[in-house]
């Protein structure tokens, strides 16, 4: 179980819950890795003049800044895409594209609940075919939710660029803060409101069913008469890759009216859910215009996983004992060079030995063994002329043998 520390929004973990949430991301990494994707890792501490300029104004109200001893602001960075884009923007311009990246890292913003959240995400970086980049993004994170165990996964989808082309309208503009704030908290009272005060029917009528407009791909897709011909184009495009998407053999469903909190997306857009969140656990999708904010034309893509909802959800399957194979204790009589060559000897065979640092009789080591549940205990009980001798017991049965270590 994690802990709340004392600091508002961080956590404690346990070395059991460590390797919990080391099990899981090991599963994701390697499988990231099969896929062609190679790891990144970006620093804690940014540079505030460098990245603000890719920082919406949701997000600059959640990081954590601070004047640094050269009397610079510094951030913790609030946003693995952007500093990835950052990075790329740097260093990488005259690589061979396309680039596949991954992370896992921390990334720092305050919330109600959590100031530190820990991430993994991919970035496609620079693909021209960019239907079939937004195709693989949604295939892969199905896809990897299933490897480390999850069996039920809700996929949605939607193309940003509808709410966009939607919005630019002259008979919207006043109403487009209002509108976005509508859809992000899916206030479909203030939906209406708005769409009663629109004169043009077909957009009036068009606002007002958007909330309806999804479900699965056949029921969304077979209602293109409810949608204005301007915007068919951008349906037609979010259509092929649900196309794609079902021919991968991944289940998924349509939203029209999907919006992500985060300002940089420009087009396909997408999250998923599981059972024992009632929120969104990851999402991503594409953010054409983000690597220009750092002087760099390059379309990209990506998503997020959030792994701390994944490490509550999945723990019940992956947490377990931290276990040791061999127990060293020892008489105080016995010279150490023996206890740390006899740790070796058995080091170097790929068995885990702890070498116990407390003065025990046998029996208090062999209890203290069982609290460990390491597998055996060796205990070195006497100096020969030829070294040390003592017992191998099997903690489980308590069989015991004679062992001398030359």
């Amino acid at each position: 179980m994690i802990v709340n520390n004392s600091l508002s929004g961080s956590v404690d973990m346990l070395p059991e819950e460590v390797l919990c949430r080391n099990s899981i991301e090991e599963k994701i990494k390697s499988f990231w890795e099969k896929n062609g994707f190679v790891m990144v890792s970006i620093p804690v501490l940014e540079n505030w003049d460098k990245l603000q300029v890719a920082l919406d104004e949701k997000l600059i109200e959640k990081t954590i800044r601070f004047i640094d001893r050269f009397g610079g602001v510094s951030v913790l960075s609030p946003d693995l895409t952007v500093s990835i884009a950052r990075m790329v923007s740097a260093r990488k311009r005259s690589s061979p594209f396309p680039l596949k990246y991954f992370y896992l890292s921390d990334v720092f913003r305050v919330t109600s609940e959590h100031s530190v959240i820990r991430q993994c995400g991919v970035e496609i970086i620079g693909a021209d075919k960019q239907s079939l980049a937004d195709v693989e993004l949604a295939v892969l994170i199905f896809m990897t939710l299933k490897e480390i165990g999850f069996n039920e996964i809700y996929l949605e989808i939607g193309n940003f660029e509808i709410l966009k082309e939607l919005l630019d309208l002259d008979m919207l503009k006043s109403y487009k803060k209002n509108l976005l704030e509508a859809f992000l908290k899916k206030d479909w009272v203030t939906l209406n409101c708005i769409a009663n005060e629109i004169k043009d029917f077909k957009i009036s009528n068009f606002i007002r069913n958007l909330p309806k407009l999804s479900g699965t791909p056949d029921e969304v897709f077979s209602k293109i008469n409810l949608i204005p011909e301007f915007l068919h184009p951008s349906v037609k495009n979010l259509e092929k890759i649900s196309n794609e998407i079902k021919n991968a053999g991944v289940k998924h469903y349509i939203n029209l009216s999907l919006i992500n909190e985060i300002s940089y997306y420009t087009g396909f857009i997408f999250q998923v859910f599981v059972p024992g969140s009632p929120n969104s656990i990851g999402g991503g999708g594409r953010y054409d215009d983000l690597y220009s904010l750092f002087g760099f034309d390059c379309p990209s893509s990506g998503f997020g996983i959030d792994l701390d909802k994944i490490y509550e959800i999945l723990k019940a399957n992956y947490l377990k004992p931290i276990n040791i194979d061999v127990l060293l204790s020892f008489n105080d009589d016995i010279p150490l060079h023996w206890v740390w060559n006899l740790a070796a000897s058995y080091r170097d065979q790929g068995i885990r030995v702890e070498i116990d640092l407390k003065s025990r009789k046998f029996d208090e080591a062999l209890e203290f063994s069982k609290n460990k549940k390491a597998k055996r205990l060796v205990y070195i009980s006497k100096l020969e002329s030829s070294g040390v001798s003592g017992w191998i017991v099997d903690t489980h049965t308590e069989n015991k043998e004679r062992m001398t270590f030359c």
